[in-house]
């Protein structure tokens, strides 16, 4: 396999992220923190790619039942929302939970008909509403590049 081969294979994740967003101090995580919230959550990325076999048959509701699942484990969860629709990268469902720790988890997760890219934004404090905001515009706006 040549350096060609190999770069198609692993496609770059594309992330726009909002001014005052910036890498958390771990350099070992990709996670992004915004500046202007005074205990700001973490917004983590990862691929999932299609590489042989049946392509998976992704729909919204799929999408939304898979963040309802990755919600699960909050401590004391209750649904804030769920929703669905399409996204820079094709389509995505999204959940958002509170609960006791954390106290706000939302996940994404976005589809192009073959590639999987989950996003999670998780908050140890209640975040700022600004926050949330500009994490699901980040979150909708992602893709490879």
């Amino acid at each position: 396999m040549n350096k060609t081969d190999k770069a198609e294979m692993t496609p770059k994740l594309r992330i726009r992220l909002r001014a005052g967003w910036h890498p958390a101090d771990n350099p070992a995580i990709p996670a992004y923190k915004r500046a202007a919230s005074a205990d700001s959550g973490a917004l983590q990325f990862s691929i999932a790619q299609f590489r042989h076999g049946t392509a998976p048959n992704a729909t919204e509701q799929t999408l939304v039942a898979m963040c309802e699942k990755l919600t699960g484990s909050v401590r004391g969860r209750k649904i804030i929302s769920s929703t669905s629709g399409t996204c820079d990268f094709g389509i995505y469902g999204t959940a958002a939970v509170q609960g006791d720790a954390p106290v706000r988890f939302q996940a994404w997760m976005l589809s192009n008909g073959q590639d999987f890219i989950l996003v999670t934004h998780t908050c140890g404090t209640e975040p700022d509403p600004e926050e949330v905001q500009e994490a699901n515009a980040i979150a909708l706006m992602t893709g490879f590049g």
